[in-house]
């Protein structure tokens, strides 16, 4: 994305369809380019069926759409936008497609530890900055039955059991607390149908890492992915690979929603899909450098979440939070003042400054996917429509 500060033209000179995914619609907009800068000519949203597939709805929309402006944005033989046409005179083709979707509910994640404090609070801090939903906790201890766990776990229906806890420690001794929690969640998921079974990750001592994977397999709970220990010494809290790997479960997970492969598929070159909440963070972070901005906090009002993004010049990578709508959890209160919204601003939680960026729409996550193929055509839609500088 760093792609987006160079300001260059190059990437497209034609029409740009923009489609976003959301858990209950889909949107689409046409991006044209009118007296030589690019302009938002047409938008349109469907909800989405549990009956019809990502391609399905797509393809209705893009017919909406181009009925809206008199124009056809549809190959009916391929069920696929138009890319290419034998009439560009009265059917142009489209010159490039971007997706970013987010077709699914957050992971659902149930954390097993040894106790509820230390890495379980620590596995909870980095799960708030990746799509997890927590549903439920193990701690191991001596009254703990493998079958009532089960049986709780086949009517909750995590999709990710992660197992936490121990420093980083070679001794043999402190790992045995943790291969009889591993031995014990392993228990628990050869009980569940194994369309039912989550996948499991362990983000806890490194040493005890192959010890607690074996254990997990040999009572019959499946394969373990080992990431970096989300405590590996006191006070010390490395959360990037745990969420890391929460993000890319969740991908997994969406790539399995009716048509999202053949979604996938309408992007063109060198364009790729993408999640809402990765399109918008990129976004987030080029506006600050744009902008010339030491920190940058934005916030993206999706139906059934909120993410908080911060970019600072000052810091490593993004800080990212999800929160309940219509909430301010009090870990923001330490965070720069709301400058940039995408969809409803919150004012009763977040007053506006004297300078603010407002998306109205709430479709800046999904044409910022633009930025991809045509960077200088995604700012200058972006500029003049949809994040126009608001204030005194």
């Amino acid at each position: 994305m760093d792609t987006l500060s160079a300001g260059t033209g190059q990437g497209a000179a034609g029409s740009i369809l923009a489609i976003g995914v959301e858990l209950n619609n889909m949107r689409a907009c046409l991006l044209e380019p009118v007296g030589g800068a690019y302009r938002l000519a047409a938008w349109q949203a469907l909800p989405r069926r549990s009956e019809s597939s990502l391609t399905t709805t797509g393809i209705d929309l893009c017919r909406r759409l181009g009925e809206g402006i008199d124009r056809t944005l549809t190959d009916e033989s391929t069920l696929t936008p138009l890319i290419e046409s034998d009439d560009i005179v009265r059917q142009p083709p489209l010159e490039h497609v971007t997706v970013a979707a987010s077709p699914r509910p957050h992971v659902r994640v149930w954390i097993a530890g040894l106790s509820l404090t230390q890495s379980m609070d620590a596995a909870r801090d980095a799960l708030t900055g990746c799509p997890a939903h927590i549903i439920g906790y193990t701690v191991l201890a001596a009254d703990v039955n493998a079958t009532s766990l089960s049986d709780t776990m086949t009517v909750t229906v995590p999709d990710l059991v992660v197992i936490v806890g121990g420093f980083d420690d070679p001794e043999p001794a402190t790992h045995q607390a943790l291969v009889e929690l591993g031995r014990l969640t392993g228990q628990v998921l050869a009980r569940l149908a194994p369309a039912q079974r989550p996948a499991v990750i362990y983000a806890g001592n490194r040493w005890a890492a192959p010890h607690v994977a074996e254990a997990v397999q040999a009572a019959g709970g499946g394969s373990v992915e080992a990431v970096a220990n989300v405590q590996p010494a006191p006070g010390l809290v490395h959360k990037a690979a745990l969420a890391q790997a929460c993000n890319f479960h969740y991908w997994r997970l969406s790539r399995r929603a009716a048509g999202f492969r053949e979604l996938s598929r309408w992007v063109t070159s060198p364009g790729h899909i993408v999640s809402q909440e990765a399109s918008f963070a990129q976004l987030v972070q080029a506006w600050m450098e744009i902008h010339g901005l030491a920190d940058l906090h934005a916030l993206y009002c999706a139906p059934a979440w909120w993410l908080h993004v911060w970019a600072g010049r000052s810091q490593f990578g993004l800080n990212l939070r999800y929160v309940e709508p219509q909430t301010r959890p009090d870990e923001l209160e330490g965070w720069p003042a709301l400058q940039l919204v995408s969809g409803e601003w919150p004012d009763a939680l977040w007053p506006r400054p004297d300078l603010y960026w407002w998306d109205r729409s709430a479709m800046a996550p999904f044409v910022s996917a633009v930025g991809q193929i045509a960077p200088q055509a995604m700012l200058q839609v972006m500029r003049t429509e949809l994040l126009r500088l608001s204030g005194q």
